[in-house]
């Protein structure tokens, strides 16, 4: 039990006594980071840290910036003016022990991937439609909480939602995590 604490207390002496390289270091833990697109809460700038609401999954998460932060607005490179509260962002982000969340690319106005197709199955517990969208090509996205259902210019709820119809799905494929919708529309206008 001793040697435990010994060993815990290294360890906590030498990531206090790191200080700024511990940021820089520790976050690159992972190979690749944490995707998330959402609404920003809140920014204090002071503190070079934001808080955001995520799509998916629906959670308030309070995310800093690595110095080395890049953003982008409109697919070209920006300034932290993009954070704003109110502001629709996609933020890639190592999350580590000792500094907490780490921003390391954050775009404004992310734009989703669109597919147009036919519902095929509709799994309201699981949040999950598998679309149709060629003869043999299928597609299975979960919803978002946060999700906005349209028919015919009208927001429905998911429950309204009925299989066989044509439906445009705009969505988010974050790396190495399942692909989830946030605007689904029944009967979209050509």
């Amino acid at each position: 039990m001793l040697r435990r604490l010994i060993i815990f207390f290294s360890a906590a002496f030498v990531a206090l006594s790191l200080g700024p390289l511990a940021t820089s270091v520790s976050a690159r833990g992972r190979s690749f980071p944490i995707e998330v697109t959402g609404t920003i809460n809140s920014v204090d700038t002071a503190s070079r840290s934001f808080t955001m609401q995520t799509d998916e999954p629906a959670k308030i998460v309070a995310i800093g910036l690595r110095w080395d932060c890049k953003f982008k607005s409109d697919d070209a490179p920006a300034g932290p003016e993009i954070l704003r509260k109110s502001a629709y962002v996609k933020v890639s982000y190592f999350a580590t022990i000792f500094t907490g969340n780490l921003a390391v690319e954050i775009e404004a106005n992310p734009k989703a991937k669109s597919v147009h197709g036919v519902i095929e199955k509709i799994e309201p517990s699981n949040h999950r439609l598998t679309l149709r969208l060629h003869r043999s090509r299928c597609l299975v996205v979960r919803w978002a909480d946060t999700a906005i259902f349209i028919n015919r210019g009208r927001i429905i709820t998911p429950a309204k939602l009925t299989e066989g119809t044509v439906v445009n799905v705009s969505y988010y494929s974050p790396a190495f995590e399942r692909k989830y919708a946030v605007k689904v529309e029944e009967h979209p206008p050509f």
